[in-house]
């Protein structure tokens, strides 16, 4: 057998660690009553999924609700806004850096979640939440009428009881919004609608067939209906809405491929026989090869949950023991792992050049939607236009990136370090919301003359809770719960 190297000594990512929220912040104070221009903040209600409803580090509690961009802009105009909190340590437990190092000393951050569960606080709020964000949620649930305790159960997926709860009160996320008479509704939908086949690595998806991200027609279709609906209800209404953002803005797909990256160049430069990650493609059954320069370049993308076995590129490795899956009659794990195509990478690792042909498709489609129906309703919509705000993010992100800087705190969109995305990758920290809610807010007084003061980014945490910045590297692996991708609701 040809000798290959064990890429695991040489894996690592390099990044520095800025680490927001020890900072003495006991000379703020609260923002003036602001003018709200043509925008009647009397009744505010939010439609959206993980990323309305506060949802971070692989959890939903009470700190990250109270944080979510939603809740932020209704405390910013001084409007009631009612949340389905759950007590600490949230639903499922929160994820929480358990050590940064191994017990070699190498920086190996060790990913754990809380001991325990959360329970809901307030079930018995006698009418509809204002924040009807639920994690999980596709643009078909918007307007899906089955019973919540059974889609729950079906779905695997305790929120929609726990949001919705009772049919009584609205037989949909639809029919609640409408049934609490908004005034202004931020709707922020369809994420999961690319995400769920993005972070399968394309072995999933939400169209009829399940194998690909929802059709654009469908979503068109379901969007106008959404809209439409609202504003048939109060054809004053006024709706901030957000598009899809870019995946490639997000450390969930841009943190691991760059560290195989370097060890791949590494490697080849002692055994010139290693062509570079060897995986599957979507068949199970043909194999592929991307370089070093494809994973640089992020032509294809690696998922932020394959950083364990990424440690193991270049050893023979059972990967599918891992994820309790019999061994395929193709593979043969006494092979090195990752670098041969007896034993190549996983197919749910990646995201190649075809699959991210298909994310992109599907969210340029939808923005499209999101643009035209916002063009069809000048006086009635504004769009907030979270694709280029993040894009913009992820180009000053990186070991060379200046940063992002807003109301003089700098961030980037890399993992851990950046301050803008909390521990599961895609979700983003109480700083991030801040970011987003201040997108909204500008986007709102910008359109119907309002003065809402931005909320204070520098009030807000985000990233691990150390009081100095450290430039870490040799990275070995970024350890994660075994169940962590089960749940990680977006």
């Amino acid at each position: 057998m040809k000798k290959f190297i064990n890429l695991s000594m040489i894996i690592g990512l390099v990044f520095t660690l800025t680490f927001i929220g020890c900072e003495d912040r006991s000379d703020l104070t609260a923002p003036s009553a602001p003018s709200t221009g043509s925008a009647d903040f009397t009744k505010l209600v939010s439609i959206g999924n993980s990323l309305t409803a506060g949802y971070q580090n692989s959890s939903l509690y009470q700190s990250g609700q109270e944080n979510s961009f939603a809740k932020l802009i209704a405390d910013q105009v001084g409007t009631s806004f009612a949340v389905p909190y759950i007590s600490e340590p949230g639903i499922p437990a929160r994820l929480y850096v358990n050590s940064l190092y191994d017990a070699q000393g190498n920086l190996s951050p060790d990913i754990k979640s809380k001991e325990g569960l959360g329970s809901p606080l307030n079930l018995d709020y006698a009418a509809p939440y204002n924040n009807l964000g639920i994690p999980g949620a596709i643009i078909y649930d918007v307007v899906d009428e089955t019973d919540f305790a059974a889609k729950s159960t079906a779905r695997a997926n305790p929120y929609f009881q726990i949001v919705l709860r009772n049919q009584a009160l609205g037989a949909s996320i639809l029919k609640q919004a409408i049934d609490l008479q908004p005034t202004l509704l931020t709707l922020w939908i369809g994420n999961n609608d690319v995400l769920g086949y993005a972070t399968s690595g394309g072995t999933k998806g939400t169209d009829i067939t399940g194998t690909l991200p929802t059709d654009a027609n469908v979503f068109n279709t379901l969007y106008t209906q959404i809209v439409g609906g609202l504003l048939q209800a109060n054809p004053n209404l006024k709706i901030a809405t957000a598009n899809i953002p870019n995946v490639k803005a997000i450390p969930f797909f841009t943190t691991v491929g760059a560290s195989v990256s370097q060890a791949l160049k590494a490697a080849q430069s002692a055994n010139p026989q290693i062509q570079g990650l060897v995986y599957f493609m979507g068949d199970n059954v043909t194999v592929n090869v991307a370089t070093p320069a494809d994973l640089a370049s992020y032509k294809v993308l690696l998922t932020l949950v394959s950083s364990p076995a990424a440690a193991k590129i270049g050893v023979p490795f059972n990967w599918y023991e891992t994820v309790d899956a019999p061994v395929p009659p193709n593979v043969d794990v006494n092979f090195p792992f990752g670098v041969t195509p007896q034993n190549p990478w996983p197919n749910a690792y990646i995201l190649d050049q075809v699959e991210i042909g298909n994310v992109e498709t599907a969210t340029t489609a939808f923005n499209q939607t999101i643009a035209n129906t916002v063009a069809a309703n000048p006086n009635n919509m504004v769009l907030v236009n979270t694709f280029a705000e993040f894009n913009i993010i992820a180009s000053k992100s990186g070991p060379s990136g200046e940063g992002y800087v807003t109301q003089g705190v700098k961030v980037k969109a890399d993992f851990i370090s950046g301050g803008l995305f909390s521990l599961d990758g895609v979700h983003p920290t109480n700083l991030g919301h801040g970011i987003v809610a201040n997108m909204f807010i500008n986007a709102i007084n910008a359109k119907w003359g309002a003065s809402i003061p931005e909320v204070s980014i520098a009030s807000l945490s985000g990233g691990v809770p150390l009081s100095k910045s450290v430039q870490y590297n040799a990275i070995n692996n970024i350890k994660f719960p075994s169940n962590f991708l089960e749940n990680l609701y977006f």
